[in-house]
């Protein structure tokens, strides 16, 4: 038997034994869905916890839920931040999607060099890339919905980041000849990965160096050189392949 829909919640709407649900989730429950009082929905708060509910009530406003069933679930052991190059046209939507599947923590989108695109209209683009990150999650059945973070510089990120302890930093690049699987494999106990992609373009030089000076190590991907939105993938599949055992 599958599992009721699936929603995320924030922890104070939970009021033992009940939930109440708010926000833009009730018109998809009640006008796509079409759930009624007695259906069962199953709700995430992002922080491990999961609930079971029974509908009780619906308002307009608000549908009162008791929980039937709650359990802890298990939260990746490895976080991981991806600092995404901006690329251009729609392509940072497909990223963001992809990478919240692959089980990203969050996302940082730079502008380096070589970028491209235009910035306009920051914070309703954050909250477009958050959306598609809520939808995502939702659908690949993860327990916590990753962040997007603001836009950034190359350098900004480059000299305050500070990854947490037993971190690993990576930066696929295209003169890079350690194979990424190496240096996975040869840390296994790293609990906080980062990796950098750049736009179209790739990274400058300069930006190589400046990474490597601040701890991030030139790995390659393979003998082919992959669009920016297909190094992401790659990479965070590699990564997950690898710490999926943790």
């Amino acid at each position: 038997m599958s599992k009721p829909p699936r929603f995320f919640i924030t922890p104070d709407q939970v009021r033992q034994p009940y939930i109440t649900v708010r926000g833009d989730d009730l018109r998809h429950i009640r006008t796509v869905l079409r759930k009624q009082p007695g259906d069962l929905l199953t709700l995430l708060d992002g922080q491990g916890m999961e609930y079971i509910v029974r509908i009780g009530t619906m308002e307009r406003t608000e549908i009162d839920t008791e929980i039937v069933e709650q359990r802890k679930r298990e939260l990746p052991t490895v976080r991981v931040t991806l600092g995404q190059g901006l690329p251009k046209s729609d392509k940072m939507d497909f990223i963001v999607q992809k990478a919240t599947e692959l089980g990203v923590s969050s996302v940082v989108p730079l502008i380096t060099e070589r970028t491209i695109v235009k910035v306009k209209d920051e914070e309703k683009r954050i909250a477009r890339w958050q959306k598609i990150s809520h939808e995502a999650a939702m659908q690949s059945d993860r327990p916590v919905i990753p962040l997007i973070k603001p836009i950034t510089s190359f350098r900004d990120l480059i000299m305050t980041i500070d990854p947490g302890p037993l971190p690993l930093l990576l930066f696929p690049w295209e003169e890079g000849t350690v194979p990424i699987k190496n240096v996975l494999r040869q840390t296994p106990n790293a609990q906080n990965i980062v990796v950098l992609i750049g736009p179209e373009g790739g990274f400058s030089p300069a930006e190589a160096d400046l990474a490597k000076q601040q701890g991030f190590q030139h790995v390659s991907l393979g003998p082919n050189l992959l669009r920016t939105e297909t190094a992401a993938v790659a990479v965070l599949s590699m990564i997950l392949y690898e710490t999926s055992s943790k």
